[in-house]
């Protein structure tokens, strides 16, 4: 019996490292889920610190977009294991590798599909990948969580930081209005006005008056010569 306790405590030691070294494994190689402090117990406790860049302010639905993902804040990693990781989830568009070293898509065990790091990319605190926007002009909510580790391959001493980022479509530019002009002429008759000498406006048309100044002439002609052949 003394034989068998120094055996089954060897085992025992063996398993519990072996399975502490296969956690740390599955942790390094991507994150399980979107909530890292499930794991790294205590991590929400030291906040670290992170930038989004490229991700637009109002995005263009169907455009694809470089983001770049670098934790700015956490405890220091010299020489560590394992220096970094996150996790992103968005709810519409489509979340695209472009490091295939570093990141990959992993389902969480709820089934949504997570941008994660891989054991290569756990050495890091910068990733980088795209995202194409929905064809739906609808706001996209981006949920991304960081683990600033620290290096010694444990869960503890870690730094953790959470943010969910709301994006809107970019407006469409308004139309701008067609204006129809509608071009009136008016055909105005020129008329001559006369004063009398009571004061009085008379109103003339000039046509009129040749008339009957040519009549008058003719009538006039005729009767002189009339008068001047009875003489």
């Amino acid at each position: 019996m003394r034989r068998i306790l120094p055996i089954l405590g060897l085992v025992l030691l063996i398993t519990a490292v072996g399975f502490f070294a296969l956690r740390v494994e599955s942790m390094s190689n991507g994150a399980p889920q979107l909530n890292c402090v499930q794991c790294h117990v205590g991590a929400d406790q030291n906040p670290a610190e992170f930038t989004i860049e490229g991700l637009p302010e109002q995005f263009e639905p169907g455009k694809t977009y470089k983001i770049t993902l670098k934790i700015t804040k956490g405890p220091d990693c010299s020489g560590g294991v394992a220096c970094g990781g996150f996790a992103v989830e968005v709810d519409a568009g489509e979340l695209v590798v472009t490091d295939e070293k570093n990141t990959f898509i992993a389902t969480a065990p709820t089934g949504e599909n997570l941008l994660t790091h891989t054991k290569d990319g756990s050495l890091l605190r910068e990733w980088s990948f795209e995202w194409k926007a929905p064809e739906d002009a609808t706001p996209v909510t981006f949920k991304i969580s960081v683990i600033a580790a620290n290096g010694d391959g444990s869960f503890n001493g870690d730094a953790y930081a959470h943010e969910e980022i709301t994006v809107k479509p970019a407006e469409k530019p308004k139309p701008t209005p067609i204006v129809t002009t509608k071009v009136v002429t008016e055909e105005k008759v020129s008329t001559v006005l006369t004063t009398t000498p009571a004061g009085t406006v008379t109103e003339r048309n000039p046509a009129l008056a040749i008339t009957v100044a040519v009549v008058v002439f003719i009538v006039a002609t005729t009767g002189y010569l009339v008068a001047t052949r009875k003489k």
